[in-house]
């Protein structure tokens, strides 16, 4: 019984953590009608892949206290079971989220620190976080037309593991059917 109870003890000490910052309001695994009925997002974004499902809303409607502008969630369902949650800036040409650093600063304060060499502005890489059931990748690199892809992606090692499954199916459906 002992045991037990701090097995529960650290479980709620982990989830403190695992979200401290920002309280997304879903777990992973949860079925997307649970999540629907928290109404905290409106309709999913047409889908490119049927069974795969993203529901978009800005992280300060979930995240008010934290000041993330220009910054969006999106709630990834694989087959209806929540798999990954992305943090994502929302740069134009002229990149203002990511001049700001208002993703990079909020993976620091909530993940904890990584090097951004002297200049943080400059930092074209991506961060690995990793702790024993979930993880975090925060990256920032250069896209078309100058536009930076900055994004923070949370996941588990068995649900990251059904998309990349998931996505390595369709690129060979694709494959054969253009063959």
């Amino acid at each position: 019984m002992r045991i037990f109870i701090k097995a529960i003890f650290l479980l709620l000490i982990f989830n403190t953590f695992a979200f401290a910052a920002c309280d997304v309001k879903a777990k992973f695994g949860e079925k997307k009608d649970v999540f629907e009925k928290k109404e905290i997002a409106g309709r999913a974004f047409p889908s490119e892949y049927p069974g795969l499902e993203i529901y978009p809303i800005l992280a300060n409607d979930i995240c008010p206290n934290e000041k993330l502008d220009d910054i969006a969630i999106e709630y990834r369902f694989l087959y209806d079971e929540l798999i990954a949650i992305n943090f994502i800036a929302l740069n134009d040409d002229r990149n203002i989220p990511s001049e700001k650093l208002t993703l990079m600063n909020y993976v620091k304060k909530t993940y904890g620190d990584f090097d951004t060499t002297n200049n943080p502005k400059a930092y074209n890489d991506f961060h690995v976080f990793e702790k024993s059931n979930w993880f975090v990748v925060y990256q920032r690199l250069p896209g078309e037309g100058g536009i930076m892809d900055e994004q923070m992606y949370l996941s588990t090692p068995a649900f990251d593991e059904k998309l990349g499954r998931f996505y390595a199916d369709k690129e060979m459906e694709m494959l054969e059917n253009s063959q």
